[in-house]
């Protein structure tokens, strides 16, 4: 298949994702997500392939959800269908979900920006490397909606519940060797040796056993899968009240109109 956000690099035993959105720090829209389900369900049936990469092109790994774009994640006006919100989260979730349990080693090599929905992807990677520039955050409560995409769960489990809060309700970014001292990164590199990194966690790993490799991987995501799981029930429902309550059709209309949310009840 042909992608129009992703670059595919295939070196076997490793592909190489690159989100392919310089030009808006790789900010995922609609097509960016359904070109991501595709390219993991490639990968399920890839047997040739053991390592996945994922990178940004540019200037990040990922903004997170491009809230310029309308219909992306949860609809932005307040004659948007509301079930859409629902049912985006649910495609959103069924793609993360996914994308953790490929039975390849992911690494995330994050380079500048790793925010919001972009966060999440490196987090339910095996592994994420960061290069010394890379700034992770939380922006969702700044534009009216809480960290979907079962995210919230996970960085919990990453960094433990105090951290969580304070990045999820702050919103104020973290850099790579703070996130290295929390947990939230394996290692902190120079933004030039970002990919070199990668490459050698790969050879550290292909010599391994893959049977003892993918078993591992399947009973460390099986030891934390009971939160995930609570959250995909519940979080799609949630998403839907927020656009109901109207929080993030205010804060999707601030963003582009570059002033502050007036959000409902403030």
């Amino acid at each position: 298949m042909s992608y129009q956000t992703l670059l595919v690099e295939k070196a076997p035993p490793t592909v190489t994702v690159t989100l392919n959105r310089p030009e808006k720090l790789n900010a995922m829209n609609a097509q960016m997500l359904q070109e991501l389900t595709q390219i993991v369900t490639e990968l399920r049936a890839d047997t040739a392939t053991r390592f996945v990469i994922f990178t940004g092109a540019g200037r990040a790994f990922s903004a997170g959800v491009d809230l310029g774009q309308r219909g992306v994640d949860q609809p932005q006006e307040s004659g948007a269908s509301y079930e859409a919100a629902r049912l985006a989260q649910l495609a959103a979730h069924d793609m993360i979900r996914s994308l953790q349990n490929l039975e390849q080693v992911t690494i995330a090599a994050v380079n500048s920006y790793c925010l919001g929905a972009g966060l999440v992807v490196a987090m339910v990677c095996d592994f994420i490397i960061a290069a010394e520039d890379a700034l992770f955050g939380v922006p969702e409560a700044n534009v009216g909606i809480f960290f979907t995409w079962g995210a919230s769960a996970r960085l919990n489990r990453l960094v433990g519940p105090i951290r969580a809060k304070e990045i999820i309700m702050t919103c104020e970014n973290v850099t790579a060797e703070q996130a290295l001292a929390m947990g939230l990164v394996n290692k902190v590199v120079p933004p030039g040796k970002l990919m070199e990194a990668a490459r050698e966690m790969v050879d550290k790993i292909a010599g391994k056993s893959p049977l003892a490799v993918r078993i591992t991987k399947k009973l460390v995501n099986a030891a934390s899968a009971p939160g995930p799981g609570d959250v995909y029930l519940v979080e799609p429902e949630l998403v839907e009240r927020f656009s109901i309550e109207g929080h993030t059709a205010e804060g999707a209309r601030a963003f582009r109109e570059r002033r502050p949310p007036k959000f409902p009840g403030s």
